[in-house]
């Protein structure tokens, strides 16, 4: 298996990075635009790989979906295809993507009308009008689903209704895909407990898809570690769009943070030591793996909650921080079912190159490549994986002073 060795820069860091359009933003645009007839509504979604495979699909038509291992390319085609009437498709993916939950999204959309069939190599569907109506989420385990569902409620006879209760997981991605929506012309209402999606015709018109926070995470960690660096993200802005521009004040303890015309400025902050944070993560789960290892590798103490559906991802994320944490020497614990508390009681120790297999998560290999500069040299398996929301991540690290040798 191919791997990265990622060693900490000689020098003092002072980089200018240029990160990756948000790809949660552009496949939710990429479905409108597609809705809409005009795929070129969005003239540039980015280069992650999950991106580049949605619109490829989405422009092609193909017979056969194919969807790799992108849980939101595979929940978004199923909604598309469930609403190109007349038309016949296969939806599939990898094993370990049709080994992930969907048969939430294929029950409602069999309850709006939808004629989508289970599988053992992915999901039949045959397009139609769909009638529409109201269904219930009851802590559903993935947003995703209902994102789905609201980017083709518009063309739903009698519009949509979602009544959502219980855990509200990844809420502001929900309220990301209503903002998308509403570019596009659709009438959407998003309330505590339900969503409502009314009838009527979504129109192309140019979309901007942001620069990703959910990437900019990554050069947090590094900016914390670090503990003197200085790291520009080029037109990364204040964006009410993405969830995840919560970074700023999930690491404010340890990073600065300053809007400026160029972008963002981060700057590591030599503050008195902060320890024994609470942060809740429900909102923000894709945040959990670099930010846990930024406590970890300042040894502070934190206690992370929220984590309701990190095993439902493309690893079992929690499980996985706690293997690289045990590697480190640096103990933790569970916290109740959701949670995890980093004790913080010595900086990572490691006693030689540490190597570790990011089991075809990409946030994982991201989040593990930071760790080179309190721990020594890392090994990560797989750096490929990198590809799936930040093609350019081993390269800006170069740029950035890295030492990063195949």
């Amino acid at each position: 298996m191919p791997t990265l060795t990622v060693a900490a820069p000689e020098r003092r860091i002072a980089a200018t990075v240029r990160l990756p359009r948000s790809k949660s933003v552009a496949n939710r645009a990429l479905v409108a635009a597609a809705l809409a007839g005009d795929l070129a509504a969005v003239p540039d979604p980015g280069d992650a790989d999950d991106t580049r495979l949605l619109h490829g699909l989405l422009h092609e038509r193909p017979a056969v979906m194919s969807c790799g291992l992108g849980g939101t390319t595979l929940r978004f085609a199923l909604a598309w295809a469930a609403v190109q009437q007349g038309e016949e498709r296969l939806v599939t993916g990898d094993r370990a993507l049709l080994e992930r939950p969907h048969a939430p999204l294929v029950k409602a959309l069999a309850a709006l009308g939808a004629h989508v069939n289970g599988l053992p190599n992915g999901f039949h569907v045959v397009g139609r009008r769909l009638r529409g109506g109201t269904v219930t989420f009851d802590s559903p385990a993935s947003s995703q689903y209902l994102s789905a569902l609201m980017l083709v409620g518009p063309l739903m006879e009698e519009g949509l209704g979602i009544r959502w209760q219980g855990t509200q997981l990844s809420r502001p991605y929900v309220e990301m895909t209503a903002q998308v929506m509403r570019h596009f012309g659709a009438e959407v209402e998003v309330g505590d407990t339900h969503i409502r999606v009314g009838p009527g015709e979504v129109v192309p018109k140019p979309f901007t898809v942001p620069r990703d926070w959910s990437a900019a995470a990554f050069w947090f960690q590094v900016v914390a570690l670090a503990r003197d660096a200085e790291v520009l993200l080029a037109d990364l802005q204040d964006d009410a769009l993405q969830g995840d521009a919560a970074t700023a004040r999930l690491w404010q303890p340890y990073v600065s943070t300053t809007p400026t015309p160029q972008g963002m400025l981060l700057r590591s902050r030599r503050g008195k030591e902060v320890s024994g944070m609470a942060i809740d993560l429900t909102d923000t789960p894709d945040l959990f793996q670099p930010l846990a290892l930024t406590h970890a590798g300042l040894g502070r103490v934190a206690t992370l909650t929220g984590l309701h559906n990190l095993h439902l991802k493309e690893s079992d994320r929690l499980a996985a921080v706690e293997a690289v944490l045990q590697t480190l020497h640096t103990p933790a614990q569970r916290v109740g079912a959701h949670g995890l508390r980093i004790q913080g009681t010595r900086k990572p120790q490691a006693p030689g190159a540490l190597v570790f297999d990011p089991q075809g998560d990409h946030r994982m290999a991201m989040a593990l490549a930071p760790l080179a500069l309190v721990a020594g040299p890392v090994r990560i398996q797989d750096p490929a994986v990198a590809g799936k929301s930040y093609p350019g991540f081993w390269d800006d690290l170069r740029a950035a002073g890295f030492r990063v040798e195949g």
